[in-house]
């Protein structure tokens, strides 16, 4: 996105205000439009879907968490900021799993971890803030229990998968072969019973193998 246009669809009028201001304020090139309905949503990213949605979904007219994930499904070129006070652990899950495009942040989040969430964006990354995925985490300890423990080895190269590092660059760090190295990856997802370095990601950051400050920068 070069120039980026915003959607703010916030019902709660101080926050809305705040929205915008910090927007005006932060990303003055930027072109923001109000919203107050999901009709008027729809008629908005029918017209320009390249955009960033902010919406407080607890104050919204989406019938479920399943009508928002088709919406956000349907135009793909669109980033989301879920903005709200208290979401459930089940909405968290739904979204943790389901779309890659929709981020979280929670309307007690400072104004730098909203400047984050928002620059990110921008540059199409995601952003789960850490209250977040501390609430997921917390509350599946299952998941942590149930899965077998990775070796020092793995825990280590699944970080720096994790942050992006291709397996020729582990390879040269860890002074190991390419093949070494794309074996220990097959493992890793094999015991994590993952198909990706997505869902791989998403386990690092329960089990505390990376945090969240190193995956967001």
């Amino acid at each position: 996105m070069n120039k980026v246009a915003f959607i703010l669809f916030d019902n709660q009028e101080i926050t809305h205000l705040g929205i915008k201001t910090l927007l005006a304020k932060t990303f003055p090139s930027h072109v923001t439009t109000d919203v107050y309905t999901k009709s008027d949503l729809r008629t908005v990213l029918r017209q320009t879907s390249e955009t960033i949605v902010i919406l407080d979904y607890t104050l919204a007219d989406f019938n479920d968490i399943g009508e928002l994930l088709n919406m956000a499904q349907r135009y793909p070129l669109t980033r989301w900021i879920i903005f709200s006070d208290e979401l459930s652990l089940e909405f968290l899950r739904r979204i943790d799993t389901s779309s890659e495009t929709i981020s979280v942040l929670l309307k007690e989040a400072s104004l730098d971890e909203c400047k984050t969430a928002i620059r990110l964006n921008i540059a199409q990354k995601r952003y789960l803030d850490e209250r977040t995925i501390q609430t997921i985490a917390e509350n599946n300890l299952d998941y942590s229990q149930n899965k077998p423990i990775l070796s020092e080895t793995e825990q280590s190269i699944l970080r720096m998968m994790s942050l992006g590092k291709t397996t020729k660059e582990i390879a040269a760090e860890k002074n190991l072969s390419f093949h070494t190295i794309n074996t220990h990856r097959k493992n890793i997802f094999h015991k994590l019973e993952v198909n990706n370095i997505h869902e791989a990601t998403k386990y690092a950051l329960r089990a505390g193998i990376l945090s969240v400050a190193e995956y967001m920068i």
